[in-house]
């Protein structure tokens, strides 16, 4: 079977003949490395999660990077922070593009590092888990919504030669995930607290995320519990949607959503092992929304768009569920687990552009999409139902005029 095919791999091209350097950051398993090996077959690759290539690169620097004369795939490069350095002078001595590729799958050290020492000189790239999109001619393609929220996007559970039972992968990705990424960076005393605090993200995925409630649920002060989950999106396992700051004369909630990246991972969480068990569970419809925020998202990171992604509700009670932002565009995101697309679904999207036509003519609320669970597109007046596996082309096609 060839190789999934990697939307972010037509961007990587173009982006190493304008930088010296690229960076792909993203959560474990996402693929990083076969994207870059895929993409880059010209330069050769180098595990720094080795301890042998670490204490190489440790013992002698200088003579490591000059070792790869015409440059190479570094993996996992936070494991040796002092690496940003001794490539600035080498990418500032050398002067080609594209000869640095660096991976990384905690976004604050190789933010930190490249801020420190490579700026100007890298492209910044983020490689979620597939999306539904990407997943087009593989063989265990989810054919359901149900089954795409359940299983999710990693993409060791879509490789043909190896047979996993997706809540057992999951389960042990968990464990993996705290003992490298957590554990070195919090000081987690207790883990049936940070187990529970992981349950109670899944648990209000779609939903507006409050430090100080989660942390009376698990005895906790809020610090503690926005700490670590500043730590969770910082390795990509959960994002916070802010709300959109124009509020066309309206009082707006300040709290952020939260979002669980992978729904599948979601679901392990809270225990959702079948898709009959996920159809009647009470936060169906908030995994669709979180399944639906990651297809968008992922549409516009995979082709190297700043996200760009808000919510918008008012303290009256009218919200849209994403807002996409592109200028004087505000291009409004509806989402529903409904297969069946009833006109009152659009409604608060009408609410939208009324109030911005009202209040500020400057700003254009185009026509927008509901996301609902149906499989056939319609129109609902100004705006269209887009059936759940249409996402990615949906949000390329509103990514047309006007954007960013």
């Amino acid at each position: 079977m060839q190789p999934i095919e990697r939307h972010l791999s037509r961007v990587i091209g173009p982006l190493r003949r304008g930088y010296p350097a690229i960076a792909i950051t993203g959560p474990r398993q996402s693929g990083k490395t076969t994207l870059a090996r895929m993409a880059c077959t010209d330069l050769p690759y180098v595990n720094l999660e080795s301890p042998a290539e670490r204490e190489l690169f440790r013992t002698d620097p200088v003579g490591f990077l000059a070792s790869f004369p015409n440059g190479a795939i570094l993996d996992e490069v936070q494991n040796v922070p002092e690496a940003s350095s001794y490539l600035q002078v080498r990418i500032d001595a050398d002067g080609r593009m594209g000869r640095w590729v660096l991976t990384g799958s905690r976004q604050p050290e190789l933010s930190h590092d490249i801020g420190q020492s490579l700026a100007g000189r890298v492209g910044l790239l983020h490689l979620l888990p597939f999306s539904h999109a990407e997943l087009a001619n593989a063989p265990n393609r989810p054919t359901t919504l149900a089954g795409a929220v359940l299983r999710g996007g990693y993409p060791p559970l879509y490789d043909a030669d190896r047979e996993l039972e997706p809540a057992r992968w999951l389960e042990d990705y968990v464990e993996t995930f705290v003992s490298r990424d957590i554990r070195p960076v919090l000081s987690v005393r207790d883990r049936g607290a940070f187990d529970a605090f992981l349950r109670l993200c899944a648990a209000r995925s779609g939903q507006q995320f409050i430090a100080a409630a989660i942390a009376r649920e698990i005895g906790l002060d809020g610090k503690t519990v926005s700490h670590w989950l500043s730590v969770l999106e910082a390795c990509f396992v959960v994002r916070l949607v802010r709300p959109h700051f124009r509020n066309f004369g309206k009082r707006l909630v300040k709290a952020p959503k939260l979002f669980v990246t992978d729904s599948g991972l979601a679901c392990r969480l809270l225990h959702i092992t079948d898709a009959t068990q996920l159809r009647s569970h009470p936060l169906y419809g908030a995994l669709v929304e979180s399944w639906c925020f990651g297809e968008v998202l992922k549409a516009r990171l995979n082709r190297g768009l700043a996200p760009d992604l808000w919510y918008w509700r008012t303290s009256d009670g009218h919200e849209i569920d994403l807002v996409l932002e592109s200028g004087h565009h505000l291009l409004p995101i509806e989402i529903k687990a409904a297969a069946t697309p009833f006109p009152k679904h659009g409604a608060e999207l009408v609410t939208l552009r009324r109030l911005a036509a009202e209040r500020d003519p400057d700003t254009v609320v185009p026509p927008g999409l509901i996301l609902y669970g149906g499989d056939e597109p319609r129109p609902c007046g100004l705006d269209r139902f887009v059936p759940w596996h249409s996402i990615d082309a949906a949000v390329a096609e509103l990514d047309g005029p006007g954007s960013t």
